[in-house]
């Protein structure tokens, strides 16, 4: 019998990384952020057929001003990240290679800030995550969705250890981490689930001021000057794909069978469908006036922010109807 593929084995036997498509699932950068990324290969290595119930989530917003959160999505169905503490440059030099030899990977996270082999490299202040899937001692071959050209042929960089690790270790905030899976905690039927997330979602967005926030965010694009707004498209870009994320989750979510039918209702469907697409077309402003700086697309951006809000409304709404049964 053949020995089993290494994560970096696995990884080279399938089509090339390209995350901004989606996969057998249905799963690519525009409904999972940078960890899940990660965490889908290690999770499709090991042999799970059914990954997005790990990673729906609840819904939330947090807001500051311009600047547009969410929580942190938390892994689920018994799947959980385990990190270990950011340590000096030779202690994680050393901690990334026991790591990799007992797991056959290594998840990295580190504040991209801060980092020259990353295209967020002085543009954005987050903590990032890459997969390592080989270490050899002199160079380290990591997976990463913004590494930069220098180093990366798409997806897969090939960068030396003494670049890397001291790298890491300047962001002040490094460390590495693993994935593990209880079966204990994947117990519950997806209708269950669903209700927990549905519920949690409409606490959080509708009694405890999540659709305020978000009000308040859209006041306060609409409220900026196109010239003021201009200095912020980078950010309102990188937020607003954030944010969007894990609307298109629970829409892939929806279609391709993983709620149950018993859970799937127009009146939250179609609000989900239409707050997607609205933030896609404040998505596709951005992007467009990030080209033509000297044109003038600040109505058009908050027109689409509006609906999306509306949008967003209505998907609350729909969900607490379906939980209370009311018609």
């Amino acid at each position: 019998m053949s020995e089993p593929l290494t994560l970096a084995g696995y990884i080279r036997q399938r089509p090339k990384v390209d995350w901004r498509f989606p996969d057998e699932f249905g799963l690519c950068e525009r409904n999972l952020d940078c960890r899940q990324l990660c965490i889908l290969e290690i999770m499709k290595w090991q042999g799970e057929r059914n990954p997005i119930p790990a990673f729906l989530n609840a819904f939330d917003c947090r807001t500051d001003g311009l600047l547009l959160r969410r929580s942190e999505p938390v892994l689920q169905n018994g799947w959980s990240a385990i990190r270990f503490p950011s340590l000096s440059t030779d202690q994680l030099r050393h901690l990334v290679r026991s790591v990799y030899d007992a797991e056959g990977y290594c998840l990295i996270y580190y504040n991209a800030f801060e980092v020259p082999f990353s295209a967020y490299f002085r543009k954005h202040d987050v903590v990032h995550w890459a997969l390592l899937i080989e270490d050899d001692g002199t160079h380290v071959t990591v997976i990463d969705d913004t590494g930069d050209p220098a180093y990366f042929d798409g997806y897969i960089g090939r960068i030396p250890s003494d670049v890397f690790f001291p790298a890491l270790q300047s962001t002040g905030g490094s460390g590495a981490a693993i994935v593990r899976r209880n079966d204990a905690g994947a117990a519950a039927s997806m209708e269950v689930q669903f209700a927990r997330l549905a519920r949690t979602s409409v606490e959080q967005m509708l009694r405890q001021g999540g659709l305020d926030r978000l009000a308040g965010f859209v006041a306060a694009v609409e409220a900026l000057p196109d010239d003021e707004l201009r200095a912020s498209l980078d950010q309102l870009e990188f937020d607003i794909h954030y944010f969007r994320r894990l609307r298109k989750l629970w829409e892939t979510a929806a279609g391709s069978g993983v709620i149950p039918k018993v859970c799937l209702d127009s009146r939250w469907i179609g609000p989900l469908t239409e707050a997607c697409n609205q933030w896609s077309y404040a998505m596709g402003v951005l992007m467009k006036w990030k080209r033509q700086p000297e044109k003038s697309y600040g109505s058009r951006l908050t027109g689409y922010l509006r609906q999306a809000l509306e949008a967003e409304r209505q998907l609350f709404d729909g969900l607490e109807r379906l939980l209370e049964g009311r018609p």
